[in-house]
């Protein structure tokens, strides 16, 4: 039911509607209109034949039809027409159209009618039913009967070639209606239409705002649009400040605390040195540890985030390899130059270098590093070595904060921890396994950015 959600569906149902509404009641409102007309326009034009048939019939002194003038209308005059008149004396039919041809009329009802004064009556004609309308002379000129009738399909055609005449035009008027609503519609919706791909563009980081003008109605939303999103890159700006002042403000108590425990322990106090020492450490991985997770959560929510793989990779890789480089370990990259990840920069260099620096420490000659995309939304990143590898019960350990399996390598054990709680907050997922050289392969599963 997703075509009821649309705006643009809903205004063009809308409109439908009433547009059908309103022309089914024009129509029927016309048809009648028209009906009532031509009936009216044929009565007017039967009582105008009735009294030409009284100006042209001609009668002797005794009452006999002498001569019969032309009639104006050859219609009466064509047999079985539907358009008949006679005159009668009674129940004796003086003279009559041609059309009649020695037939009557038909069965005429009782005189309703007033002297002088033509009634109008539907009777059953020769060729069917029929609308006639007699009238009657004076008595002192005989009280001749005239009367003139024309068959009812007649006027029942002429509703109905109209009734379809004004379909055909309400049908064409209707259409061209719906279009013209249907343009005004995607006309009035065009401003939602590129404010949807300026946003879009917001998201893929083309552009840092909003750009461009809008309807007056539009124009509020953009601008209020435009303060949300600078209020969310100041307040990534003040959480990194803030990050960076609360670790460089803790710096200087852990480091004298620090050199407490080692006076402690060369006093020769070293239960308390030790004690002292372990705490130090714990404070300093937790601090590292949020620090890093309160600066990520502040960048996943920014809209436009986005970093190249290829070239953050390459970058991790030349650093590492220089601190490394006295244990001569070939790093091979099959990277896309053209993929992109959402997500920062600094957070995506920060995961891929804790495994890649994971990996130099392990591995015995070589790393391999792959990315790919998986579908439109992710890509695959993994990170393998030809090291020890890590047993299966103990690859979901790693993960937590300040866990090492090996204490004879250097490192806090925040690594894996930091690397699990970044790809949480930007969607993505992290795992490990056996890589087909023979050592750990951490795969990643990251937001692509399209």
């Amino acid at each position: 039911m997703r075509a009821f959600e649309s705006l643009r569906f809903r205004l063009a149902a809308a409109a439908a509607v009433w547009l059908v509404i309103a022309l089914t009641l024009g129509y029927f409102a016309f048809s009648f209109i028209f009906r009532t007309q031509v009936e009216a326009q044929f009565d007017e034009e039967l009582e105008v034949h009735v009294a030409e048939i009284e100006r042209i019939a001609r009668f002797n002194r005794q009452g006999a039809a002498v001569e019969r003038l032309p009639f104006s209308d050859p219609r009466y005059e064509e047999r079985d027409s539907g358009f008949y008149w006679e005159v009668a004396d009674g129940d004796s039919v003086l003279f009559a159209s041609g059309s009649l041809d020695g037939r009557r009329i038909g069965p005429l009802p009782q005189d309703k009618s007033v002297r002088g004064k033509p009634s109008i009556e539907e009777v059953e004609g020769p060729t069917g039913p029929m609308i006639i309308i007699a009238a009657y002379g004076p008595e002192e000129e005989g009280g001749y009967r005239f009367t003139v009738g024309t068959d009812i399909p007649h006027v029942e055609a002429a509703i109905r070639e109209f009734d379809s005449t004004l379909f055909v035009a309400l049908l064409s008027l209707g259409g061209m209606l719906l279009a013209t609503v249907l343009g005004l519609i995607t006309f009035g919706l065009a401003p939602f239409s590129r404010l949807a791909r300026a946003m879009r563009e917001v998201r893929s980081g083309a552009t840092q705002s909003v750009d461009g003008r809008y309807p007056t109605e539009v124009q509020p939303l953009v601008t209020e649009l435009n303060s949300l999103i600078k209020g969310q890159r100041e307040s990534l700006q003040r959480a990194r400040a803030q990050a960076g002042n609360l670790a460089h403000a803790l710096k200087s108590p852990l480091a004298i605390l620090a050199d407490e425990a080692f006076q402690l322990d060369l006093r020769g106090e070293k239960e308390a040195g030790s004690a002292i020492a372990g705490q130090c450490k714990a404070m300093q991985v937790h601090i590292d540890h949020h620090i890093a997770r309160a600066r990520a959560q502040a960048v996943s929510k920014l809209p436009g985030t986005r970093s190249n793989v290829a070239e953050n990779i390459a970058s991790i890789v030349t650093a590492l390899a220089r601190l490394h480089i006295q244990r001569g370990i070939q790093v091979e990259q099959n990277l896309d130059r053209e993929l992109q990840v959402a997500m920062d920069g600094q957070d995506f260099a920060e995961l891929v270098a804790n495994l890649v620096d994971n990996a130099y420490k392990f591995a015995r000659a070589r790393i391999v590093i792959t990315a790919q995309a998986l579908d439109d939304n992710y890509l695959r990143v993994s990170i393998e070595d030809d090291g020890p590898g890590l047993p299966p019960q103990a690859r979901e350990i790693v993960f937590a904060p300040g866990i090492r399996l090996d204490e004879t390598r250097p490192g806090t054990g925040l690594g894996l921890s930091i690397v699990r709680d970044l790809l949480e907050l930007y969607k993505g997922e992290i795992d490990l396994g056996t890589a087909s050289v023979g050592g750990l392969a951490a795969t990643l599963k990251v937001p692509r950015h399209k």
